[in-house]
């Protein structure tokens, strides 16, 4: 009876029927199994007992993520989004995300967050909602004063800081002999307001002009003369950036996406987005985004897709062979962690039925374990790297 060395192990296989192919020829024979439970196989193909798993806290976290960037653990306890000291497993709640999901990355040196009531970003010292919502149109009431005759169009802003909202429904009104107008500006129930822009026309003109900064929820304004104008709103007809189960930084975007739609931020206006132009919707639900430099991976429930360009108006949508991923299982790994196989870039890494899968930064797809494993089922996953290695949590 011919004698087989256990030793090096070459991984798992579970597809071969036959017995026999479980074993790899050649001058130094290599050995695959069928299961290796509680057991790490080492890369020169040895067996190690796995270590021992302890439970470090009884909090429930949810959606727990770390920035390598910064050095911060956050995640979801409740509703609320926290930051995690992981030497204690106490923390800090930084946010109201409203409960369901949290959704991570790291947006121009910020950590950011999306949840079901929005974007938020932490600074280090406090979180601060993303998106501005688009004020209401103010109201406009004839006064004395000393403007021209004809019609005026008036619209407002929100300000926070240097991010400003996109503009409101243009307000118009006719002074037929001249006069002065009265704007009622509306309430803001957003306390990280500052303070209320204000456009006008000239009259007779349709293009909005700069007429000055005011308080916000203040009394109303007053325009007896023509205020000095100043340059026309740079973000006119757009809409508050919607928040969404996965999220992304790309190409100076901001990408979130919720069931069938992919929706893209202006760009470096990560606050603002035009329902419009900037989204994509697909056949199935999306299950998962990964950004690289070349495009967009996207999850299918079936399948994956590649977005290939540089800009939403450009991208070419190619369906790529591989297998159904799971849902939510997908991460950005850097190029020294997959050597050769990503081509020195970063790259997607998602776990199918076959086993994990790399999704290259020009659109490429390696099915690392297409013929050694088969049969990975999982209504979602999470995926991490722990030390050299990818750990997929499976629900």
């Amino acid at each position: 009876m011919a004698n087989t060395r256990l030793m090096p192990l070459a991984g798992i296989n579970n597809r071969s029927e036959d017995d026999a192919a479980l074993v790899r020829g050649g001058d130094d024979p290599t050995v695959f199994v069928r299961e290796a439970l509680n057991f790490d196989i080492t890369d020169t193909g040895r067996l190690h007992m796995r270590g021992q798993v302890k439970m470090v806290t009884s909090t429930p976290y949810k959606h727990l993520w770390y920035s390598h960037l910064h050095g911060d653990l956050f995640g979801m306890l409740g509703t609320a989004w926290v930051k995690i000291d992981p030497d204690d497993w106490s923390c800090v709640e930084l946010a109201d995300l409203g409960g369901g999901w949290a959704s991570h990355c790291v947006l121009n040196g910020r950590v950011a967050v999306a949840g079901v009531d929005g974007i938020f970003t932490f600074d280090g010292q406090a979180a601060t909602r993303l998106p501005i919502e688009t004020p209401g149109m103010p109201a406009l009431v004839r006064t004395g004063g000393a403007l021209e005759s004809g019609d005026y169009g008036v619209a407002i802003s929100w300000l926070r800081g240097s991010l400003e909202s996109s503009v409101s429904e243009v307000a118009y009104a006719a002074l037929q002999d001249g006069g002065g107008l009265t704007v009622g500006m509306p309430y803001s129930i957003d306390p990280s307001i500052t303070m209320a822009r204000l456009y006008m026309t000239k009259p007779g003109s349709r293009v909005l002009l700069h007429a000055g900064d005011h308080a916000v929820n203040g009394d109303s304004v007053d325009i007896v003369a023509m205020p000095l104008l100043g340059g026309a709103p740079e973000f006119q007809h757009l809409d508050a950036m919607p928040a969404g189960r996965f999220l992304g930084h790309w190409k100076g975007r901001l990408v979130t996406a919720t069931n069938r739609v992919l929706s893209f931020s202006h760009p470096m206006a990560w606050h603002l987005h035009d329902r419009r132009h900037d989204f994509v919707q697909f056949p199935q639900r999306i299950t998962f985004v990964v950004a690289v430099e070349g495009g967009l991976w996207v999850g299918q429930v079936d399948h994956v897709l590649f977005l290939s360009g540089s800009q939403p108006d450009d991208l070419q949508v190619l369906r790529r062979g591989a297998k159904a991923p799971v849902y939510g299982s997908a991460i950005l790994l850097d190029a020294e962690l997959l050597g050769e196989v990503a081509g020195g870039s970063q790259a997607a890494l998602w776990l199918a039925e076959n086993g994990y899968v790399i999704g290259t930064a020009d659109g490429q797809v390696v099915e690392i374990h297409r013929k050694s494993i088969a049969g990975i089922r999982a209504s979602a996953g999470a995926s991490t790297v722990w030390g050299e290695r990818i750990l997929t949590v499976l629900g």
